[in-house]
C-alpha cells in the first residue's frame, strides 16, 4: 500500500485535531479510535466520581462549570465528562472491532459499576470514529463483539467519513 505522511498543519485531514498535533502516518486505509464516554447533567454526576467508583485512569475528564477551551472567550461546560479512549491518537490501519476489544479489556471486569453509574443517571456511549479514504472501506463488528457490547451500558456511536485527502 503506498503511504503518505502528514508534514503540515495545513494539509493532513481534518480529524478535529487528532492527527495534526501527531505525525500520524495516513496509509490507503481508514484511521481509528473508538472512546468509551459517562457523561452527567446532573449536580452530582461528577467526572471524578466516575473514576473513583472504576478505580480507572480516563484519558480525560471533565467537569461540569469549568471552562470549555482556554482560546475563546469564558464559556463553560455545562455538564461533567469521562472519557477512556482505545488509543491516544487515531491508528492508520487498525479495524474498529480492535479498537473495541481493547475497551472491553479495560472496561468487562468493572461492567457491575458501569451499570450503577448509568442507573445513577450518566449518560454513557462506545464513540467510534473512522476515516477512510473515499469512505471505500467496510467496518465489521461480529456477533461476539456486538454480545460483549451488549453487556455495559451504551449506545454505539459511529462517526465515519472521509479522511480528506480528496478534498480541494
Amino acid at each position: 500500500m503506498p503511504r503518505r505522511l502528514c508534514r503540515s498543519p495545513s494539509r493532513p485531514p481534518d480529524l478535529n485535531g487528532l492527527a495534526r498535533a501527531t505525525q500520524v502516518p495516513i496509509l490507503a486505509g481508514m484511521l481509528t479510535k473508538v472512546t468509551f464516554r459517562l457523561a452527567g447533567y446532573d449536580a452530582g454526576l461528577t467526572a471524578a466520581a466516575v473514576t473513583r467508583r472504576l478505580g480507572l485512569q480516563p484519558a480525560s475528564a471533565f467537569e461540569a462549570d469549568t471552562p470549555v477551551s482556554r482560546r475563546k472567550a469564558p464559556r463553560t461546560r455545562g455538564y461533567s465528562l469521562w472519557l477512556i479512549s482505545s488509543s491516544p491518537n487515531v491508528e492508520p490501519d487498525v479495524g474498529l472491532d480492535v479498537h473495541l476489544r481493547r475497551l472491553l479489556a479495560i472496561l468487562e471486569p468493572v461492567t457491575a459499576a458501569l451499570w450503577e453509574l448509568a442507573h445513577a443517571g450518566y449518560e454513557t456511549n462506545w464513540y467510534c470514529f473512522a476515516a477512510s479514504h473515499a469512505t471505500e472501506h467496510a467496518i465489521e463488528l461480529d456477533r461476539p463483539i456486538l454480545q460483549r457490547l451488549l453487556a455495559l451500558p451504551g449506545d454505539l456511536w459511529l462517526d465515519v467519513c472521509g479522511d480528506g485527502a480528496d478534498d480541494p
